[in-house]
């Protein structure tokens, strides 16, 4: 049974959403509209690193994606020189062959984020523009009336995606809200996933959306901000739909929740002013 509306307590990184979140998942089954709330998604502890690290041997000893891949469709890190972001479109496209080549119909959200068909036949670079438009129209500049409500990006095609019941995009839509604070101008994110794997990739698409956000605030002066996730459908898959090697049960999740709550545990003993959430003790 799937129950619907699950907003989770906000939580300071990517792994404890999504440790909280898996937990949920666990005790409920699927979840329409689950709701997460980062506070600060470009940021990882030494905890954070070891429940990532946790994941991601899971993922591997399965055969399927590790995090840093799936970070990887996202915003590709490694091609990006601060402050060169034509540099970075370019290595894209170069490298994207070899991404298409490996996995035809899966990978390409910063492929469709920086180079979307348009109806006249043109291609345009969404991400540009939202940057472009930060730095015209936010209230970082000198503007006296900034505009706070322009700053979106689409993953859904209707011509690509409506009628194909299967191989889609889970991540629909991205948005940028910034917000001026007594620190300087803050930029938060939205994020929409029609459906969303929480074993197989939700931890690297929090991390990559993470990324692509510090890409976002660095290019236009401005701070990080917190990440909001909605995902339409959450579940505890199973790997068998993502083409691993060697799908998991649902009893080979509980203990890997088990392994990263007990990591997290031991990053909280070890600092008092933090607080113990007791459904994950």
């Amino acid at each position: 049974m799937t129950s619907s509306y699950k907003p989770m307590a906000a939580e300071k990184s990517c792994a404890e959403a999504w440790l909280s979140a898996v937990a949920s998942l666990y005790d409920e089954g699927s979840i329409n509209a689950l709701i997460l709330h980062i506070e600060d998604p470009a940021s990882h502890s030494p905890t954070d690193d070891k429940i990532m690290q946790e994941v991601d041997d899971f993922l591997r000893e399965h055969g399927t994606y590790p995090i840093s891949t799936v970070a990887n469709t996202i915003f590709p890190e490694s091609l990006y020189t601060p402050g060169q972001r034509p540099k970075l479109y370019a290595r894209y496209r170069r490298s994207f062959k070899k991404v298409k080549s490996k996995a035809p119909d899966w990978g390409r959200y910063f492929d469709r984020l920086i180079r979307w068909d348009r109806s006249d036949g043109e291609i345009q670079n969404q991400l540009e523009t939202l940057i472009s438009n930060l730095l015209k129209y936010g209230p970082q500049t000198d503007r006296s009336s900034p505009y706070y409500n322009m700053y979106e990006m689409t993953l859904f095609h209707p011509e690509k995606d409506a009628t194909k019941p299967l191989g889609r995009q889970c991540l629909s839509f991205l948005e940028i809200k910034p917000e001026q604070t007594k620190e300087g101008v803050v930029l938060h994110m939205t994020a929409l996933y029609r459906s969303h794997y929480y074993v197989a990739k939700t931890l690297g698409n929090l991390i990559g959306l993470g990324k692509l956000l510090r890409f976002i605030a660095m290019e236009t002066n401005c701070r990080v901000g917190t990440l909001t996730i909605h995902s339409t459908h959450a579940e505890l898959d199973t790997g068998k739909s993502v083409g691993c090697q060697k799908a998991w049960g649902k009893r080979n999740v509980l203990a890997l929740i088990k392994r990263c709550q007990a990591i997290r545990q031991g990053g909280l003993d070890q600092n008092s002013s933090s607080v113990v959430d007791p459904d994950l003790a």
